[in-house]
């Protein structure tokens, strides 16, 4: 197992290896996908330098560009994502999350059949094209607070399967399972499709903080066979002065499942 954290700068990567992780994880905006290639190359070259390669990237498409109702623009959000992977592979990635609550939130009013067929267009659309990169798409279950499709991973498991996305994987994340309550058992379930991992602590603090049932998920995750990567997506008092000892406890919690 690969264990990572959730960071945006390239001095917090320095704290990362200081305290022996494995990889970070970006979010795409890092890599200014709204601009041109010279514009974005001095940032690229600042993150390649850095000591960690960023394995995987999160929040893939800002509130900006909307995946469903009456605003979407299926031409920007193709652009976006034939600009956007490509620079996430350059820099190591081998997994790209679709969070992107604001995004793929569905407007009040907006037909909701009609919206799941904009997203399940969507989400072909970015799965295949992270798949000519080399990198796998990963669709994150969001508690009800953050956004109103998708909320489990049962939900997410099941629109996958009757859509017929094939090129899309799955997030499983243990602040969002505690919010929803969601039962292990889907975790287990969803393992043929599981390809990344987030925890944070009660309160979405930092892992080893104390508030959520570590044991258990990590025994869903070995009964899953899962053995990829775990990013700590979590608030910070201080980076510096609690990454070793988030990673210390991320690794003892995976050891001891």
């Amino acid at each position: 197992m690969r264990f990572g954290v959730c960071v945006k700068t390239v001095e917090e990567i320095g704290v990362l290896a200081e305290a022996g992780f494995d990889f970070c994880e970006l979010p795409a905006a890092s890599i200014l996908p709204f601009e041109d290639d010279r514009a974005a190359e001095p940032t690229l070259r600042a993150f390649e330098a850095a000591p960690l390669r960023s394995e995987s990237f999160n929040v893939l498409v800002p509130g900006s560009l909307p995946l469903a109702g009456p605003e979407v623009d299926r031409d920007a959000v193709r652009g976006y994502f034939e600009r956007v992977f490509p620079r996430m592979a350059r820099l190591g990635a081998q997994v790209a999350v679709l969070g992107s609550g604001a995004a793929r939130r569905i407007p009040d009013g907006w037909p909701r059949e009609r919206a799941l067929d904009q997203l399940a267009e969507d989400l072909k659309l970015a799965g295949d094209t992270a798949a000519r990169s080399g990198i796998e798409l990963c669709l994150e279950h969001l508690n009800r607070t953050e956004t109103n499709v998708f909320n489990s991973v049962a939900e997410c498991q099941g629109f996958i399967e009757t859509r017929g996305l094939s090129s899309v994987r799955l997030l499983a994340d243990l602040h969002h399972l505690a919010m929803e309550h969601e039962a292990l058992a889907h975790v287990v379930a969803a393992a043929p499709y599981l390809a990344h991992v987030h925890v944070a602590d009660g309160g979405r603090r930092a892992p080893g903080g104390g508030g959520y049932a570590y044991t258990g998920f990590m025994a869903a995750l070995r009964a899953c066979g899962y053995d990829r990567r775990i990013s700590a997506e979590c608030s910070w008092d201080n980076l510096a002065g609690q990454a070793r000892g988030a990673g210390e406890f991320m690794r003892r919690m995976w050891a001891e499942a």
